[in-house]
C-alpha cells in the first residue's frame, strides 16, 4: 500500500479532523500515524475494474439476499467501482469489557485495520461513544457500530469470542477473544485481525478458506490479511448503500 487514510481519519482521535487539512496538517497527522503502527505493515490497493458489482459470487457473501441489488442501486454500484477511497464512520462502545475500556488500547489495531483495508481503499472513522448511547440491538442497523464486551451472546444465544452481524450493522468483541494463543509474527495480530474480519462480515462478506485471507477463521500464522478484490467491491457496495460511506478522494497519509 502506497498510503493510507490517517488525515481523514485523525489518526483515530476522539475529535476528527476536517478531511481537506492543511499541508503541515497532514504532515503531523502522518507522523503520528507512522507511531502508532511500523512501516513495514503495508498493503496495496487492489484492482477491481474488470469486475461487475450485479455479478459476484454468492459465495464470498453472507445474508446474500439483504444486500444491495445493483439493478435498483446502479449509482451506488457504479461509484463502488471507483478508485476513490470510502470513509465510513464506526461507533465503538465499551459495554462492559474487563479488559477493554479506554480508546489508547485500541488505536494501534484500528490503525492497522485502516492500513490492511486500503486494499479496499475503505478508511474507517472510529468514534468512540458513551456507553449510555449504547443502541439496543435492532437500533441503528444502518450505523456500524462496534462493541467491546464481557460476554455479549449472538442472536442465537451464543456467547462467541467476536461476531459480526450484517442484520443488525453490529460488530461484537468479548474478552474471551484474548485467551486464543497468540501464534503469529505480527504482534498487532491479536484483536487487529478480528476486527477487520468482524467488521467485513457486517459488510457482506461470508469466510473463506483460504488461510492467507483476512476472512478466513483463526490465528494462522499462514495468515497476511488479505483481501479479494472480489469481497473489496462487495463493501464497498454496502458501505455506500447501507452504512453511509462517503467517497473522498484525499489519501495523505502515507
Amino acid at each position: 500500500m502506497q498510503s493510507i487514510v490517517c488525515s481523514i481519519l485523525a489518526c483515530l482521535t476522539l475529535v476528527v479532523a476536517p478531511v481537506h487539512g492543511t499541508e503541515s496538517e497532514r504532515a503531523v497527522d502522518a507522523k503520528n500515524c507512522r507511531k502508532l503502527i511500523p512501516d513495514e505493515y503495508q498493503w496495496q490497493a487492489l484492482d477491481w475494474s474488470h469486475l461487475w458489482a450485479a455479478d459476484l459470487p454468492r459465495e464470498l457473501k453472507i445474508f446474500p439476499e439483504q444486500q444491495p441489488d445493483c439493478a435498483v442501486h446502479a449509482g451506488i454500484c457504479a461509484d463502488a467501482k471507483s478508485k476513490k477511497t470510502i470513509v465510513v464512520d464506526v461507533d465503538v462502545f465499551f459495554k462492559d469489557s474487563a479488559i477493554w475500556n479506554k480508546p489508547e488500547q485500541l488505536r494501534a489495531y484500528m490503525a492497522l485495520v485502516n492500513r490492511y483495508y486500503q486494499q479496499a481503499r475503505i478508511g474507517f472513522n472510529f468514534k468512540f461513544r458513551p456507553a449510555s448511547e449504547l443502541p439496543a440491538w435492532t437500533e441503528n442497523r444502518n450505523q456500524l457500530t462496534v462493541i467491546f464486551a464481557s460476554a455479549m451472546p449472538a442472536p442465537a444465544g451464543k456467547v462467541a469470542d467476536a461476531f459480526g452481524n450484517l442484520p443488525a450493522g453490529k460488530a461484537v468483541f468479548n474478552d474471551v477473544l484474548m485467551k486464543r494463543q497468540d501464534r503469529h509474527a505480527n504482534p498487532y495480530f491479536i484483536m487487529g485481525k478480528p476486527l477487520g474480519h468482524e467488521l467485513g462480515h457486517v459488510l457482506g462478506l461470508a469466510h473463506t478458506q483460504d488461510k492467507a485471507l483476512l476472512m478466513t477463521q483463526g490465528t494462522s500464522s499462514q495468515n497476511a490479511l488479505d483481501i479479494l478484490p472480489e469481497q473489496a467491491l462487495i463493501m464497498r457496495v454496502m458501505a455506500l448503500q447501507r452504512f453511509g460511506g462517503k467517497l473522498d478522494s484525499v489519501i495523505a497519509c502515507h
